[in-house]
């Protein structure tokens, strides 16, 4: 007969005995188990010492890289608490870290800002799984060829890891439209709206003191918390858009709350964010701002066509604008020792480009950042040194031949669509939303603006949510 304190725990074995702890051996676990637990935790405790010591040497020298590093940790558990939150937090601050992220780089290919790019991506899914209907496929739908043509690309590119990248890239551009457009559905375009417009005030900040201080770029170019100042104009453009929209717009809140929190911002950030776009010296941001003023003008406002006079004319006196436009009437021929200007330099390599390419290339391209690749064996003035196409059409038909270009062709046309069926029911949101969209072409016609990933965030974004807005206003209005 058993113990009675014995305990027994059956364990089969091949020849068909049965192990039994006894009493005896049980205390004795139980006089161990404090010590068990303390070495593990030991164990464990050295393992961390160890992971931190490697990664010290590591990145000790990279202060930021070193810091910034862990905050991934809390990033990551907010996305499974609150996804929204976690991309509030990331659109809000997007703007200012592209300092700090070229910085933080484990390596020439890899760092915190594709970590970033995939947690964005990853919120996207989580949301979009959470609330997954016929609404959200039709987006799916939108984007699923222009995902497919740039995943098509990457297969056949002659740099298939830079190719990975920008098609990361390309996805996470994809994922804030998707959250943009779920917000919208939710009835938070609005609180969208507030965050961009919050996002300037870093990036505002930073290029004041830049203008004071004259810690402007070796070209004497204002670039805010940007790596380059086109990418910071771009930018300001983009937040205008937003904050006419938002001053304009029904958003169903008082009428004295509202109108005083956008006269405070109108005196505020409308002059701040001119005078950026004027002192990044960006000329394609100059003529897209005017087009969008004009069109708003004519519209919208007569007055609005006088200020836009008037600032014409207070400009021409600033050295910095007329150097800019000056600057187009020289060194427009490609001979030999001659500087060309920045437009007949774009000019020359898109004409280097396509001269180059073999008609057998035409349907498909050579592949993902093909142009890139190959610049330095077309572009005569490259020095061996790789040049994008600063013309994202050129650089489409290059990489994807007139595939790509039908495909993105259509991609838009569906969104020119869109905005133009809203007119029947809210003509001023079609019309920012049309001014949105041809800001962004008008834009990508002389510069590299698809791999200008903070710009393309927050345009994106706002894309998203107006398209959503559109969409539900056209079919309220056609609901029997």
């Amino acid at each position: 007969m058993p113990h009675p304190l014995a305990i027994t725990t059956a364990q089969p074995r091949d020849s068909g005995w049965r192990y039994a702890l006894t009493a005896h051996e049980a205390d004795r676990f139980t006089r161990l188990k404090p010590l068990l637990l303390r070495l593990s935790f030991l164990t464990i405790l050295l393992l961390v010492g160890i992971a931190v010591g490697l990664y010290g040497a590591a990145f000790g020298e990279r202060t930021v890289l070193l810091l910034g590093a862990p905050l991934v940790v809390p990033l990551a558990a907010t996305l499974f608490i609150k996804p929204q939150a976690l991309f509030f937090v990331l659109i809000a601050s997007r703007c200012a870290l592209d300092p700090i992220l070229e910085s933080a780089r484990f390596s020439s290919s890899f760092g915190l800002g594709a970590i970033l790019n995939v947690l964005i991506v990853i919120c996207a899914f989580w949301m979009f799984v959470q609330r997954a209907d016929s609404k959200l496929r039709q987006v799916v739908t939108l984007w699923l060829a222009p995902f497919l043509v740039m995943a098509f690309g990457v297969t056949y590119a002659p740099d298939v890891i830079s190719a990975l990248k920008g098609l990361i890239a390309f996805t996470s551009y994809f994922a804030v439209f998707i959250i943009g457009f779920i917000l919208a559905q939710e009835g938070q375009l609005r609180k969208l709206l507030q965050v961009i417009l919050l996002s300037s005030v870093v990036p505002l900040f930073v290029s004041f003191y830049q203008l004071l201080t004259g810690t402007l770029t070796a070209d004497n170019r204002l670039a805010g918390t940007f790596t380059h100042p086109n990418i910071y104009a771009f930018y300001c453009l983009l937040v205008l858009i937003v904050l006419v929209y938002y001053q304009k717009a029904v958003f169903n809140t008082p009428a004295t709350t509202t109108s005083k929190f956008n006269k405070i911002v109108s005196w505020i950030l409308v002059p701040s964010l001119l005078i950026s776009i004027i002192m990044t010296q960006t000329r394609s941001s100059w003529l897209a701002l005017l087009v969008i003023g004009v069109f708003y003008g004519v519209i919208f406002s007569r007055k609005i066509l006088i200020w836009l006079v008037a600032g014409l004319f207070v400009s021409a006196f600033i050295p910095a604008v007329q150097d800019r436009v000056l600057d187009l009437f020289t060194g427009n021929e490609v001979v030999q020792y001659a500087k060309l200007n920045s437009f007949a330099w774009r000019q020359y390599i898109w004409e280097s480009g396509l001269n180059w390419m073999s008609p057998s290339r035409y349907l498909l391209g050579y592949g993902a950042g093909s142009f890139y690749y190959y610049s330095v064996d077309f572009f005569p003035m490259s020095g061996g040194v790789p040049f994008g196409a600063h013309n994202v059409f050129v650089e489409r038909f290059f990489d994807g031949g007139m595939v790509a270009i039908a495909v993105f062709a259509i991609f838009f046309a569906c969104q020119f669509t869109t905005a133009f069926k809203l007119i029947k029911y809210d003509k001023f949101s079609a019309l920012v939303y049309l001014a949105l969209i041809l800001s962004y072409l008008v834009l990508n016609t002389s510069d590299n603006v698809a791999g200008y990933l903070a710009y393309n965030w927050y345009y994106w974004v706002v894309a998203g949510a107006i398209y959503s807005y559109a969409k539900q206003v056209v079919l309220r209005a056609n609901a029997p």
